[in-house]
């Protein structure tokens, strides 16, 4: 071999550590450049979304504030609550007559009234959905709100717009694929973000520290990173949770390829017999308590048809969701025979996955502490933002300033 090939193959090897150091400082800059593209664009939408999360982790609390007049009761002592029966006549006294009593659901503490939500046909052939709420002491109404007037949104009380608006952008439920995309091309960034965080050289530990007696262009640039260090596992966990609910049948599709999912339960149908009457609320609740005997009665499902089911919910304590139940038993409206019975601790591995998507999401799964990291993290994207957007003006003077 010629002395000429071996200095050749020398230099070789001497150069292909600097092309790699230059191919990774390429994949960086591509990497940095969408980050902040996404970042800037992208994640104005976030910050929105972000702080609606803030609002509706507490928004039953929030809701009952604003509306105590007619939502908070006084406890008499002793605290006996009147019968079911006696409460629903009382609603249906109060409603219109083409009124058609939907569901019955029960106080959230003992400071709270019932809510049984009812529906009219307009002329428009829309739906309203109204809610009534009694006391559950006197089995007194209240009052009512109108929930929904057909499918305008605009329509609802404060809490239900931000909840549509963090769903939907307000751009209607089947449009509700826009925010998923956009949460994807967030949770892309972030992971993107981790990647640019990552010291190169060094202690891994500093990412997390802020130089506060540095210049203003290191502390925003510190704050940008070390916000997103501590928070990164909570947002993506919320972008995850948010993306897997908003592309539900896609996410059950995937859940069914590790797990069996079962389709949504059919509670059946009711047996009408001739001359036969409706067994009442509290003799259904007694035989659902028979199946369920443990748990608190969350809520009743009313019979819609003839052939219309009672559907009792009776919530567990080590149930993660606290909005909603999936404990049910389907009642025969007229023989008060068992037809039904969702059992979450019969859940498959797929289901339990997607039992838990919106407890996570809310934090409600972890109750007063799990609202309150929620509320934290849909902060996080509003310091983010703004970090991110006074490092990028930071950059483009220093680029003018070297252009001039």
């Amino acid at each position: 071999m010629s002395d000429r090939t071996v200095e050749a193959d020398v230099g070789k090897e001497v150069a292909s550590p600097s092309r790699v150091l230059r191919r990774r400082e390429f994949t960086r800059q591509v990497l940095l450049q969408i980050h902040r593209t996404v970042g800037l664009f992208a994640g104005a939408v976030f910050v929105l979304v972000g702080l609606s999360g803030s609002i509706l982790a507490f928004r039953e609390d929030i809701d009952e504030w604003l509306n105590a007049s007619i939502m908070r009761v006084e406890i008499p002592a002793p605290p006996a609550r009147r019968p079911l029966d006696e409460i629903l006549a009382a609603a249906i006294k109060a409603m219109p007559a083409d009124g058609q009593a939907e569901r019955v659901t029960m106080p959230r503490h003992s400071a709270s009234a019932m809510a049984i939500t009812y529906m009219v046909e307009t002329d428009d052939l829309n739906t309203d959905v109204y809610e009534m709420f009694v006391d559950p002491y006197t089995a007194k109404v209240k009052g009512q709100r109108l929930y929904l007037h057909g499918d305008k949104t605009l329509s609802q009380p404060l809490l239900p717009i931000i909840m549509a608006f963090h769903w939907t952008l307000l751009l209607g439920f089947n449009n509700a694929y826009i925010l998923g995309s956009i949460a994807v091309l967030i949770l892309f960034s972030i992971l993107v973000g981790f990647y640019l965080w990552w010291p190169r050289y060094g202690d891994w530990r500093l990412g997390f520290k802020i130089k506060w007696g540095a210049s203003p262009e290191r502390v925003v640039y510190d704050a940008h990173r070390s916000v997103g260090a501590y928070f990164i596992v909570f947002l993506l966990i919320t972008l995850f949770t948010g993306v897997a609910m908003i592309f539900k049948p896609a996410t059950r599709s995937v859940a069914g390829i590790f797990s069996e999912v079962r389709a949504d339960p059919d509670f059946g149908k009711s047996t009408p017999t001739p001359g036969g009457t409706p067994i009442g609320l509290d003799e259904t609740v007694a035989i659902a308590d028979k199946v369920f005997p443990a748990g608190r009665l969350h809520w009743i499902l009313l019979p819609s048809a003839p052939s219309g089911v009672y559907v009792v919910g009776k919530q567990s304590s080590d149930e993660p969701n606290r909005t909603k139940t999936f404990r049910n038993v389907g009642v025969d409206q007229y023989s008060g025979k068992v037809l039904y019975v969702q059992d979450r601790d019969a859940f498959s591995a797929g289901e339990k996955f997607l039992e838990w998507l919106f407890p996570l999401h809310t934090g409600e799964a972890f109750g007063a502490i799990g609202r309150s990291i929620v509320l934290v993290v849909g902060l996080t994207p509003f310091v983010l933002y703004v970090t991110g957007f006074l490092r990028w003006r930071q950059k483009r003077r220093v680029r003018r300033r070297a252009a001039d």
